[in-house]
This record gives structure tokens, C-alpha cells and sequence, in this order.
């Protein structure tokens, strides 16, 4: 059962990262900075440019899944 549950929490991590990394800090940085730019919208423009930067941040989600897997070990 040990097993069964570091490995659903392995997995689950990294999907989750792989999400928050790609699609909403990436192509979400994208798209914000593009709906900033047709009514000239700075903040906008700012944050997108900030989520692209800081995308990388997210690797630390299956890091966190991986190191809790590792602590259910006997």
C-alpha cells in the first residue's frame, strides 16, 4: 500500500508541475502578455513577462512530490 501511494504522489506531482509549469506560466504568460498589449495595458504586459521568467519555479512541485514520497519510506 506503501508503494501504491509513493507512486500515485510521485506521478501526481509531476503531472502537476508539468500543468502549472507549461500551460499557466508559460502559455499563460503569453496569452497575458498578448490581451495586454491590444488596449496597451503595462501591468499586464509586466506580469506575463514575470510568469515567463519565473516558469521555472514550478520544478520545484514534483521536487516537493518526491521528497514526501520519500519520507513514506520504512
Amino acid at each position: 500500500m506503501r508503494e501504491f501511494l509513493k507512486v500515485i504522489i510521485m506521478i501526481t506531482s509531476i503531472v502537476l508541475g508539468l500543468y502549472v509549469g507549461i500551460w499557466v506560466m508559460l502559455a499563460g504568460g503569453i496569452m497575458q502578455i498578448i490581451n495586454g498589449i491590444n488596449p496597451l495595458n503595462g501591468l499586464d504586459i509586466t506580469i506575463g513577462i514575470c510568469r515567463i521568467v519565473f516558469c521555472e519555479i514550478a520544478g520545484l512541485i514534483p521536487v516537493a512530490g518526491i521528497f514526501i514520497a520519500g519520507l513514506l519510506e520504512k
